[in-house]
């Protein structure tokens, strides 16, 4: 019988690993917030070493970026066929992606800190306001939106309702409420002002 090779046989239990290590942070993050959580502590916790850790993320705010990412999906590119329902499974899956619960808000903290936000732009928050874009560059393509539409407003608006009503104030977003804000964004369209440039490359 052929015997697996130790590459292979230690890869599984090398993922494991990652897998305790994430699922470790993310547990302390929740219970006691980004400040107090420390490499040593989820080394402790997982029963490895700092160095274990420290090969796979560069420092503690890699390692928040990367337990908070595993949380969280892109999601596939929507295509209804017209920008109200696109947009409508946009603002969806940002739903499903903010749904915290009480334990994990510490979390939605940490997202913004200095050492923490630069990784998850550039692994999720990038993407996900890419895929909004261009959403709004078919819509626009196929007439349903005028080419000065300011994607921005039109994007964190949707985001920034999901963001605070349901992340901040813990209340959830019924899809109707939704449908009635895409309605009125996109039956008039907000318009990019004559004097400022819109920031869709590197703002989230």
């Amino acid at each position: 019988m052929i015997q697996p090779s130790p590459e292979r046989a230690g890869r599984p239990t090398d993922e494991d690993l990652t897998r305790r290590i994430l699922r470790a942070t993310g547990e302390m993050l929740g219970a006691h917030g980004y400040q107090q959580l420390s490499v040593e502590q989820v080394a402790r916790s997982v029963g490895c070493g700092k160095t274990a850790i420290y090969r796979r993320y560069a420092d503690k705010g890699a390692l928040v970026a990367a337990a908070l990412r595993s949380r969280v999906d892109i999601g596939e590119m929507p295509d209804r066929g017209d920008v109200r329902g696109d947009l409508l499974e946009h603002a969806l899956q940002n739903q499903r992606n903010q749904e915290l619960s009480t334990e994990q808000s510490n979390g939605l903290r940490a997202m913004f800190e200095p050492d923490v936000f630069p990784s998850l732009w550039e692994s999720f928050f990038q993407h996900r306001r890419l895929q909004g874009i261009d959403i709004l560059d078919r819509a626009i393509a196929r007439g349903e939106l005028p080419e000065n539409v300011d994607h921005d407003i039109v994007l964190d608006t949707i985001a920034g309702l999901t963001l605070y009503r349901q992340s901040v104030k813990r209340i959830h977003i019924d899809e109707r409420h939704y449908v009635d804000i895409i309605d009125a964004l996109v039956s008039h369209p907000p318009r990019r002002l004559p004097d400022a440039d819109e920031q869709v490359s590197d703002v989230p």
